[in-house]
Formats: C-alpha cells, sequence, structure tokens
C-alpha cells in the first residue's frame, strides 16, 4: 500500500453523467502510483473537510489522450466548503 499524501489543486467540474455530481481531476496516472486502476483513499479538501472515497476512470480522457481519474466531490462537501462547479479546491489523498 502506498502512504505517500499527494496534495494537488484542482477546478471542481460538473459530472456530465447523473444529476448535480461533481468532481475533481487527480493529476497522476494511478496505475503508475498505486498499481491499480481504482484506489480508495482518504481525502482532505481545502485542509478542512475530510472524506473516504475513490479514485477511479469514468471513461474521461485528458487533453492530451491519456486517462483521466477522478474523484467525486459530493454535494454535502461542496457546501460545507462554501465552494460551487469551477471553483478551485486544494485535496489531498492518501491511500486506505
Amino acid at each position: 500500500m502506498n502512504q505517500h499524501p499527494y496534495t494537488f489543486t484542482s477546478t471542481i467540474t460538473a459530472a456530465t453523467i447523473g444529476k448535480g455530481g461533481a468532481y475533481v481531476v487527480f493529476p497522476y496516472d494511478i496505475r503508475t502510483e498505486f498499481q491499480q486502476g481504482r484506489v480508495k483513499v482518504h481525502a482532505i479538501f481545502d485542509e478542512k473537510i475530510s472524506y473516504d472515497g475513490s479514485i477511479v476512470n469514468m471513461g474521461l480522457t485528458n487533453p492530451d489522450g491519456s486517462i483521466c481519474y477522478i474523484l467525486g466531490v459530493r454535494k454535502d462537501i461542496r457546501t460545507q466548503l462554501n465552494k460551487t462547479i469551477g471553483d478551485v479546491v486544494t485535496v489531498t489523498v492518501t491511500q486506505r
């Protein structure tokens, strides 16, 4: 298990599937970093709000064509952060 913390900033993006979902892009290749295609993580948003979730690929690609891995940002978390679609958030994740 990789216990290295990853801290990055990302724009909260609206999900195109479902109702009102949002996500941030994890800027690393999880297959390289974790040797897995789906990674359970503990995330902290803006050093305030903790969340246990998974970094996954939902069929999205980066502009260069590589696989885009994402972490969901629930509506209640966005509300607690006072942030919405288009806002930038700092995220720290560790594998769990």
